[in-house]
């Protein structure tokens, strides 16, 4: 005899995959910046070799590269410095990166407790917890992470900081 599979079962076996189209349409979304800029500058794209275009697709760059190819792997400079001498004139992009940095104020909060022992812990009050003037932040700092250095039109050095 045939018997039918109760409807609360089915609602929760097809209730992942109703999930799934909209999990494709998200991921389908997420471009990276190089892709977002190779899709907004098709003909600069399309002028590059092929080995420039892996690549520009991958976001790195190589001597010899122009400056449209930079900028669709990389993005607009955040800082531009221009240099001449009795030879040439050339011009670096630079990048940054953003990185947080821990601070701490220095208090009567930080010196020794007698009653706290090793590990900052009281018999009575237990931890430690910085009260006082002792102030905990975090600070954010710009770093160089990569310059590119043009001469004409054209890469002629590269510098990543590590």
């Amino acid at each position: 005899m045939f018997h039918l599979k109760p409807l609360h079962f089915m609602k929760a076996a097809l209730l992942p995959y109703l999930f799934l189209p909209f999990l494709a349409l998200l991921v389908s979304a997420c471009q990276t910046g190089a892709e977002n800029r190779i899709s907004q500058n098709p003909a600069l794209y399309k002028k590059l070799s092929a080995k420039d275009r892996g690549l520009v697709a991958a976001g790195d760059v190589r001597e010899g590269m122009s400056k449209d190819a930079v900028y669709l792997a990389l993005g607009r400079p955040d800082m531009v410095r221009e240099r001449s001498s009795a030879r040439n004139i050339s011009e670096s992009w630079a990048y940054f990166v953003t990185h947080p940095v821990p601070t701490s104020s220095l208090s009567h909060a930080n010196i020794y407790r007698p009653f706290y022992g090793r590990y900052q812990i009281h018999p009575h009050f237990g931890y430690c917890r910085g009260t006082g003037w002792h102030y905990e932040s975090v600070d954010y700092v710009r770093f160089v992470t990569k310059t590119i250095t043009f001469s004409g039109n054209y890469v002629v050095a590269l510098e990543h900081n590590r």
